[in-house]
């Protein structure tokens, strides 16, 4: 079909006529002030009533008037405000928190024009919401959206030390509820204003990295400066992984961080804004994207906040122009006498509209005002805004909750996301046996390949489940505290500075320590206890029943016995009635006989000492005096002895008194003490146990002073003293040098409970993370397997002795009382033999035969036991004569006859 020149015409005149007639609606004029700048939120705001009218409600049509202001001029701005309401309008839009003043506020106020806004702003006094009855604001109220920051850093991030730096008063009033964490305690939250660093932005980072080791920053600054300051962060490497950053402006995604986001942006970095309608994935799609659909697509948010202040206005006019017809315009000048009628029942409306019957629908969801006109109903979605990826949704009611991700997220994942690449952890600790040590041949390995013990088994373990890269950094000691300077060393202020991620050693859960690092739950659960000298066992005396008495008393009873046999010979020489006839049938001998000679007073004295008596005893007085005497003498010495023996057999294992920390505490000769500033010193300095305090009281007296700087100083120093010295340590350590060192036991029973756990900084997001795995270690037997491995695998074999009582004597002890027998039976075996020998040779001679005829007849005799009596002559030669006898025989009978 063809349309000549003449119907084109008439077609356009048509609807020329159809625009100047109108379409029978009531019109109601609006108006709005923008600034030059603010093109894009005048294209949404044209859009929203181009959206609204064509929706025709209830016969209503909405016209627009538009004010620009080129400054921030209060005189102009209150000149714009009653140009505007001399032309009609039924409302007011605008101006965006540029301006510097509320006149037109407290114009509409007057007037009774509703005022509508849609911009940050901070809280109103109450004064001042008397003089802004007529004005709602569609922007969320700076408070609940503080209290939202909150929420998300405190309960969700679960941060405890960051720095928060601000650009605006607005950005301020932003975080002031995160001020509130610690009370603006500088320990834990630094505070900065962007002003104060303009001049040079590295100054800024610089002190965040070096002076703060800050690894969490909370940024409130306008989009426009958010590229630069991140562009500059990188080179102090607070982009780098393991740094946490929270972007609270609420138009973040708009500062264009894709521009310059690369591989060295591994920090997480999460930002907010507020949460659009859902799209109805069944809606139609537009084919042709208008330029004001791709600025509400960008969901920026005064763009977004106008086109809802519009929807929220025209609905609301509506609603109360329908029920109170006929419509009645407002006053066209500022000073009228009387404020306009539906002006306050428009604004009550916008308060309690529900988001359900309002058409066309909001952009952002829950929208709802309260009493004064604010909007404190609004949800926030968090996301990364690097990636453009959602990640949760905060709500007033419900707080946080994990975004459902719909399958249409734009250009969200198309870019790579560095902050979840495999990371490599700094895992700091130090060398402490069995934990962590240097393999015996590490000449021949690289990096962590170098180290062995508990801790790097457990740190392989964890890595493996994980799936993280890890590299060690060591340096000494745990971590103490010095309360002169409140400054930590060692592992904890490695944590503290965040120049590592994880801490591993013999590291022992404290409050002080919890108060600047997190630990991960325990993987290994000890107490306490105390390591001493074992004293090896004293060599074995054969000779041990001598001890009873010195050497020199020794000495002085094998004197004294042969003083008393000589002067019991000399004495019974003197004495007459010693001296007696040889044969007691001869009345008139020509001879008397002297019984006590060397050997006979010998025999009496030996047979004293051994309480065995005598059967010849002296006859007179002074030598009975004598013998008995020597009988006391003897018999004192024979109790002594057995006295002195049977304490010996009592005492001759020494056994320690002390056999728990009471023992310890009570005695004055054993000094004790641990290590310097660790978790034993601590747990004895705090406790309010009485025991614990004295034991505590005495560490600190002794002098030479009784703490060491290490355990392994503990350990060598406890060895060097034999006995003299006791060290309090942990039951781990104290049990793993206990099998290596056969000189060294445990006395007593375990002090306490203490737990060993993984340090983290203080809010580190993958401490939960750690805890499972080692939860999950421990359910598969895993650390259990680690710890026979490091403490019970070694090659010391420890010398074991079969205890005794201490009133026993063992076979090695009495050994020396069998060998005086035996040394007393050779003897007499070897006299007797030569005895044999010389009364051979005389009987050879008596009895004319060879010297080998009378030994074999003398022995083949000796060893016939059946024959109870001998001959007179038993050899078997040819001049055999019956008046001999043997040399022996004849020995014999005087033997009798002198008997």
């Amino acid at each position: 079909m063809h349309f000549c020149p003449v119907h084109i015409y008439a077609f356009v005149l048509f609807k020329t006529i159809l625009a100047l007639a109108g379409d029978g609606r009531n019109e109601i004029t609006v108006g709005a002030i923008f600034y030059e700048n603010e093109k894009e939120i005048e294209l949404s705001f044209d859009q929203a009533f181009r959206e609204v009218n064509n929706l025709k409600f209830a016969e209503l049509r909405f016209v627009t008037i538009k004010r620009y202001m080129p400054t921030n001029d209060s005189f102009l701005l209150q000149q714009i405000t009653c140009e505007l309401i001399s032309n009609g309008v039924a409302a007011i839009f605008g101006p965006s928190s540029k301006a510097a003043s509320d006149i037109v506020a407290q114009i509409a106020n007057t007037t009774g024009i509703p005022h509508i806004e849609y911009d940050l702003k901070l809280e109103a006094t109450r004064q001042e919401h008397l003089n802004h009855q007529m004005s709602v604001n569609v922007a969320p109220t700076l408070s609940v959206l503080s209290r939202a920051y909150f929420e998300i850093i405190k309960t969700n991030y679960e941060w405890r030390i960051f720095t928060l730096i601000y650009e605006t008063p607005e950005g301020l009033a932003r975080l002031q509820d995160l001020m509130n964490i610690h009370a603006l305690n500088s320990d834990y939250v630094k505070l900065r204003n962007l002003a104060d660093y303009a001049g040079d932005y590295r100054v800024l980072w610089k002190e965040a990295d070096e002076t703060f080791h800050e690894h969490r920053i909370i940024l409130d600054c306008e989009p426009a400066t958010l590229k630069e300051l991140l562009k500059i962060s990188v080179d102090f490497k607070l982009q780098g992984p393991f740094r946490n950053w929270f972007l609270t402006h609420l138009d973040t995604h708009s500062s264009g961080l894709k521009d310059i986001y690369n591989e060295d942006f591994k920090a997480n970095i999460t930002s907010v804004r507020l949460k659009i309608v859902d799209p109805n994935p069944f809606e139609r799609k537009k084919t042709r994207i208008s330029k004001v659909d791709q600025i509400l697509g960008n969901q920026t948010m005064l763009p977004i906040l106008i086109y809802d202040a519009v929807v929220l206005f025209a609905n609301s006019a509506r609603n109360i122009i329908a029920a109170m017809q006929p419509y009645h315009p407002p006053n066209r000048h500022c000073g009228s006498p009387s404020p306009w009628m539906l002006g306050p029942f428009i604004v009550n409306e916008m308060k309690t509209i529900s988001e359900d019957d309002v058409e066309p629908h909001f952009k952002t969801e829950n929208m709802k005002l309260n009493e004064n006109g604010q909007r404190t109903q609004f949800n926030l979605e968090i996301y990364k805004p690097t990636v453009n990826e959602p990640l949760m949704v905060w709500t007033p009611d419900n707080g946080i909750k994990r975004r459902h991700i719909s399958l249409d997220l734009g250009d969200s994942g198309s870019t790579q996301d560095f902050s979840v690449q495999r990371k490599v952890y700094t895992v700091v600790t130090h060398y402490e046996e069995p934990y962590f040590m240097m393999k015996e041949d590490h000449e021949n390995f690289r990096g962590r390949e170098k180290y062995e013990g508990y801790a790097v088994d457990l740190i392989s373990k964890l890595s493996e489940l994980l799936e993280f890269d890890y590299e060690f950094m060591i340096v000494n000691g745990n971590g103490k505290y010095n309360p002169e300077t409140k400054q930590w060393d060692g592992i904890i202020r490695k944590l503290i500075d965040h120049h590592a991620q994880i801490g591993v050693c013999d590291l022992t859960i404290t409050q002080l320590r919890r108060s600047v690092v997190d630990f991960t739950v325990p993987f290994m659960q000890l107490g306490i206890s105390i390591l001493h000298y074992k004293s090896p066992p004293e060599p074995k005396n054969q000779f041990a029943f001598l001890e009873p008495f010195a050497v020199e008393v020794w000495i002085y009873m094998i004197f004294a016995q042969l003083v008393m046999t000589l002067a019991f010979v000399f004495i019974a020489r003197l004495s007459y009635r010693e001296w007696l006839p040889p044969n007691p049938a001869i009345q008139d001998p020509d001879e008397l006989e002297n019984i006590w000679n060397v050997n006979n007073s010998t025999w009496l004295m030996v047979g004293s000492i051994m309480q065995q008596g005598c059967d010849i005893l002296p006859r007179g007085a002074h030598m009975r005096i004598l013998t008995g005497m020597w009988w006391f003498f003897a018999l004192m010495m024979l109790s002594t002895y057995t006295a002195n023996l049977a304490a010996f057999l009592t005492s001759n294992k020494w056994q320690s008194t002390i056999k728990d920390l009471a023992g310890l505490i009570e005695q004055d000769e054993v000094s004790y003490g641990s290590m310097r500033g660790g978790s034993t010193s601590l747990f004895f300095s705090e406790s309010n146990e009485t025991d614990y305090q004295r034991a505590w009281n005495q560490m600190k007296d002794f002098n030479p002073s009784a703490f060491t700087t290490t355990n392994k100083e503990g350990v060598a120093r406890v060895r060097k003293e034999k006995g003299s010295y006791a060290f309090l340590m942990e039951t781990t350590s104290l049990t793993y040098n206990i099998e290596r060192n056969c000189d060294l036991l445990q006395i007593g029973d375990q002090i306490g409970e203490k737990h060993y756990g993984l340090a983290v900084p203080l809010g580190a997001d993958y401490r939960t993370n750690l805890s499972v795995s080692i939860l999950q270690l421990s359910e598969k037997g895993e650390l259990y397997k680690m710890k026979n491995k490091w403490w019970k695998n070694h090659n010391v074999t420890c010398e074991t002795f079969h205890e005794v009582d201490g009133d026993e004597l063992s076979i090695v002890e009495l050994g020396g009382v069998f060998l005086v027998l035996a040394g007393g039976v050779l003897t007499g075996v070897i006299l007797g033999i030569f005895e044999f020998l010389w009364n051979v040779q005389h009987v050879a001679v008596e009895e004319r035969v060879t010297p080998w005829q009378a030994l074999k007849a003398e022995l083949c005799f000796a060893l016939k036991f059946w024959v109870p009596k001998k001959p007179l002559r038993i050899s078997g030669s040819s001049d055999k004569s019956s008046s001999r006898r043997s040399s022996g025989s004849k020995q014999k009978s005087r033997s009798k006859t002198a008997s």
